[in-house]
């Protein structure tokens, strides 16, 4: 199953006695192992954890056949980024099941000698002892995808909930942008903040945040859409250093989002950031998002995404030996003219 039916037996308190965790979000991977545990646990189960090269079989099947002393059911807790033989798998959920009395979570990781490809390959074997046909029984396997916007957010708002730090959807999502969208920094981000009792503002995120730099990048786009020198800026920004793939997909959001303002504008005479982005910006940051949007016409939107699309190809074949963003921001001034 995926993230959205596993979401819905988490929701309904579905009874889970054995699952496999998988896919391309580690942090999911690891989310989902810890929220499932912990529920497992609260039943007054006892953990026994098997991290990694930890793991040993013989042991884990142990905690399944033998018991507690106390009585108490067991959670055999595994984290792994080697495939676990199938026999000791299928053994391990037939020795819970067969006695009435256990859960089995397995976290499935990727290994960093092994290729996507290859890791799948071992999932899959890995999955084939959760069958469908156990659901019934408690049994199931999940795999994940990496999280979209909105499941991301969600996650981040929960997790702010639960440190209990005030923060707006904005921020929330500025977060994920300084982080270059990547999940587990955002919350490991948003951890800074619990010293904070008041609300937490978009300058405190700014002046505190760490990650590729956006608040001068946008300075930077902004002074070329206004058509103002923008060279101290970019020096300054350079000599922050900066990854030129992840730099690329900053840029090709910012015109992205840009070019989906324009478009609801065109249609239908207005934009709410709510509508565009899923989100509410602050009153000031829409009216500057909207005036800069109307700046562009669309044959001008589809020459820079052209550009920035050829930056990309030319970068990952190391053919613009590291002056690929300079170009790139000529040939879209030039556009603007």
């Amino acid at each position: 199953m995926y993230k959205k039916e596993l979401d819905a037996k988490l929701a309904k308190q579905e009874e889970i006695r054995a699952i496999l965790l998988y896919g391309e979000s580690s942090f999911l991977i690891g989310y989902y192992g810890e929220k499932i545990a912990q529920r497992i646990l609260a039943k007054g189960c006892e953990k026994n954890s098997f991290y990694f090269n930890a793991f040993d079989f013989q042991s884990a099947l142990s905690c399944f056949s033998q018991g507690s002393l106390f009585g108490d059911e067991a959670l055999v807790w595994i984290k792994m980024d080697k495939k676990i033989p199938k026999k000791q798998l299928d053994t391990l959920i037939q020795s819970l099941l067969q006695n009435g009395a256990g859960y089995l979570v397995v976290e499935f990781y990727p290994a960093e000698n092994k290729s996507a490809s290859e890791y799948m390959a071992d999932a899959r074997a890995m999955s084939a002892s959760f069958p469908a046909k156990n659901a019934k029984e408690g049994v199931f396997e999940a795999r994940f995808f990496a999280p979209n916007l909105n499941e991301a957010m969600a996650i981040l708002k929960e997790y702010a909930q639960n440190l209990r730090i005030q923060i707006s959807d904005f921020n929330l999502h500025k977060i994920l942008e300084q982080q270059n969208f990547d999940l587990g920094l955002s919350v490991a981000e948003l951890r800074k903040y619990t010293i904070f009792d008041q609300e937490i503002s978009a300058e405190m995120v700014e002046g505190l945040g760490y990650g590729l730099g956006s608040v001068k990048l946008e300075e930077i786009l902004e002074s070329l859409l206004l058509k103002k020198p923008y060279f101290d800026k970019l020096s300054q920004f350079l000599e922050q250093g900066f990854e030129e793939v992840p730099l690329i997909n900053e840029i090709q959001k910012y015109f992205f989002v840009l070019f989906l303002f324009s478009s609801h504008i065109r249609i239908y005479g207005e934009a709410s950031s709510q509508d565009v982005l899923g989100y509410k910006l602050p009153p000031m940051l829409l009216e500057q998002k909207k005036r800069f949007a109307i700046l562009l016409k669309e044959s001008q939107y589809e020459s820079i995404f052209s550009i920035l699309n050829a930056w990309r190809e030319d970068s990952l074949k190391g053919a613009n030996k590291g002056n690929g963003f300079l170009s790139a921001l000529m040939k879209i001034q030039a556009i603007l003219r």
